[in-house]
């Protein structure tokens, strides 16, 4: 039986209009994704009846994640609404998605906002306070108050920076360090959700992030450290924050080559010590999300059953669950970007949702546990009024 109520804590969603390389870089690489995914078809995915009063669903809503849209550190000379033009059309487009007030054929309506329950958006957190605080005064200007109200954490990738030198000079520099102090200073009450990848990166980017984590929290009293947010994949053997330091899925562990060489048992054992560093922060929550991008590629006419993907996943599941309480763990989907190696768009989602009620059973969760992964650690974590 599925749970009784769910919000998904990971998703990422564009217009047709902008699924190009001018908006996404990546999406020259990526072309699967190169079209649009909407509210109406993430909802297609989940089976969900939109129609349904909200307390008869199971699914609650979600919290959209940024979508790493296109920007030109090399323009700033231009001004920062010239630089980061590309995120603030995203805004544009989430504010239409609230508002309500949908363009021809972008696929929501009026129903669309009220699943739309927190926004983890785009902010040059490299720049340091002063330029950040620029860039969320124009945030609000371009959201308008609605919209900028479910803005409830930032992320900025760090994943891409494959060079360690430029990783801890980026990650690890005073104009980081002290944006991500800002999250929870003056009026300001963000998360970060982090964006660092094991398997594309090295495990080196999961152990400086722990020193990023104890560096933002040094010297401040509990409530004023910010919360980071990560994901089971990304701190994966092979993905933010200290207001709330959310990791995004798993820090991507390798799953698709497993543990075929002494080199790749290291990798697992520093990713071990990586997730136990991070679940000593009472302030650090980890999506159970992304796992379908870091797996073997899935036929959809033939997709991995959900014990293949639970026994794939045991290594890392086993010291996620010994390491981090179900208060700080999230139910994430990863969606769309999880449909290309995963059981494409049709079968991602429910096959994801499948595997995650299989290991919360096998890790034997109480009832109450499970609420918390399905639906209230996000709640929690990105401070979510349902209301």
């Amino acid at each position: 039986m599925g749970p009784y109520r769910l919000i998904d804590s990971h998703i990422h969603l564009w217009p047709a209009a902008e699924a190009n390389p001018d908006q996404h870089a990546w999406m020259k690489y990526v072309s699967p994704l190169a079209k649009q995914y909407s509210v109406e078809e993430y909802l297609h995915s989940t089976g969900e009846n939109i129609q349904k009063p909200i307390q008869d669903r199971q699914l609650k809503g979600f919290v959209y994640v940024e979508t790493d849209r296109r920007f030109v550190e090399e323009e700033t000379e231009k001004g920062l609404e010239a630089w980061t033009s590309k995120t603030l059309d995203e805004l544009r487009w989430l504010r239409r998605i609230v508002e309500g007030t949908p363009r021809a054929g972008e696929g929501h309506d009026e129903n669309s906002s009220q699943l739309l329950l927190g926004i983890v958006a785009w902010a040059p957190i490299n720049k340091g306070p002063e330029q950040f605080n620029q860039y969320v005064k124009l945030a609000r200007e371009v959201a308008g108050p609605e919209t900028f109200s479910r803005i409830k954490a930032f992320r900025f990738l760090l994943q891409f920076i494959k060079d360690e030198k430029t990783f801890r000079e980026v990650a690890l520099s005073e104009d980081t360090i002290q944006t991500l102090k800002s999250f929870k200073k003056n009026g300001n009450d963000f998360a970060f959700d982090v964006g660092v990848d094991q398997r594309s990166g090295g495990v080196w980017q999961l152990e400086h992030a722990v020193e990023v984590i104890e560096k933002v929290h040094a010297g401040e009293e509990r409530n004023d450290k910010v919360v980071f947010i990560l994901s089971l994949s990304t701190l994966k053997h092979s993905q933010d924050t200290l207001a709330y330091s959310l990791i995004d899925h798993l820090c991507k562990p390798d799953l698709e080559r497993g543990l075929q060489t002494p080199e790749q048992t290291d990798n697992l054992n520093r990713w071990k010590s990586c997730i136990r560093r991070f679940a000593a922060f009472d302030k650090v929550y980890m999506k159970l999300s992304g796992a379908f991008s870091e797996l073997p590629d899935q036929d959809p006419g033939n997709p991995l059953s959900i014990d293949e993907i639970v026994r794939q996943m045991e290594p890392w599941l086993d010291t996620l669950f010994e390491s981090f309480p179900p208060e700080r763990i999230m139910f994430g989907s990863n969606w769309p970007v999880d449909n290309v190696r995963g059981p494409g768009d049709r079968l991602a989602w429910v096959r994801w949702k499948l595997a995650v009620e299989r290991i919360l059973h096998q890790y034997s969760l109480s009832e109450a546990a499970k609420d918390r992964v399905w639906y209230g650690t996000a709640k929690e974590a990105y401070k979510i009024d349902l209301a």
